[in-house]
């Protein structure tokens, strides 16, 4: 059994790299990915303690970073790079690059604006939260405003922020390159330090077309492969990205997505109890044993 989607309390999962390896080792998984989000700080705390006394699997460099391609906001997951090589960058591009959320906030309320979404004077307040926090209740005070929107996404405010940093055509779209590096930047990087780039979790993105999108990174040359095996993914979803994968000659990798106690139920290797992902899965893009 592998998962090589992982977090720890370097992003926002809630395990120390040692209690990560510890449940992995309890879970008999015999390859793992720490995939923190846009940071390899697990990797630089791996050289400095004796993984084999904890973990005797092995483990293959990963992150997830966030970028946008085309205007969607998602996650690329990089595998089996020379995580020295990418220090540089991911110093550069997120480290030291902290997202501009005044900025954020001005974008989206000109998008409303544009869009003739009705709303208030509002002023940016970092106390009151994220821009989200401050706008979606707003929109909601006017009923007028709920005819631009699906249900899902008028009722939860995650699928509504969901829709605004996935959708050109939301009515209250914001283009997150303001915050990260577009995708073939993020790609160009993982490839010279010799690593190779998944599409994470494609169905949490909720796009209109998941096909052509996956077609687009395809063509772009942005993926070597897709996430096809991940804890929310339905058995129908699995068969849709097996069946791409197959079809258009990409790589396979899957994991748990887990966070620690967050998403406590949410347990490394299995998921919500049934992933179970094999290690023939990897055969066609690593060299292991």
């Amino acid at each position: 059994m592998i998962d090589l989607h992982t977090h720890t309390n370097y992003s926002d999962g809630t395990w120390n790299v040692k209690k990560l390896l510890e449940e992995a080792q309890k879970a008999n998984i015999e390859l793992l990915s720490i995939t923190d989000h846009n940071t390899i700080n697990s990797y630089k705390e791996l050289e400095t303690i004796n993984v084999k006394e904890i973990f005797k699997g092995t483990i293959i460099t990963g992150i997830e970073f966030t970028t946008v391609f085309d205007g969607v906001t998602f996650h690329l997951l990089a595998y089996d790079f020379d995580y020295k090589k990418l220090n540089d960058f991911i110093q550069q591009n997120y480290e030291n690059k902290k997202p501009n959320l005044q900025k954020e906030f001005e974008y989206m309320i000109e998008s409303c604006k544009k869009n003739k979404i009705k709303i208030g004077n509002l002023v940016y307040d970092e106390e009151k939260g994220w821009p989200i926090d401050i706008i979606f209740p707003e929109i909601k005070k006017y009923e007028e405003n709920k005819k631009y929107f699906k249900e899902a996404e008028w009722n939860d405010i995650d699928v509504f922020y969901n829709s605004c940093i996935t959708n050109k055509n939301f009515p209250v779209f914001v283009d997150f390159s303001m915050h990260y590096p577009k995708a073939n930047i993020v790609a160009k990087a993982v490839r010279d330090a010799g690593g190779k780039l998944f599409v994470a979790h494609v169905f949490k993105y909720r796009l209109e077309d998941t096909t052509s999108f996956l077609d687009t990174l395809k063509q772009n040359n942005i993926i070597d492969g897709v996430e096809v095996y991940h804890s929310i993914f339905s058995e129908e979803q699995i068969k849709i990205l097996e069946k791409y994968c197959q079809e258009n000659h990409l790589f396979i990798s899957g994991g748990s997505d887990c966070h620690g106690e967050k998403k406590a139920d949410r347990k490394i290797g299995i998921g919500y109890g049934n992933l179970n992902i094999s290690k023939n899965i990897v055969k066609d893009w690593m060299h292991i044993d």
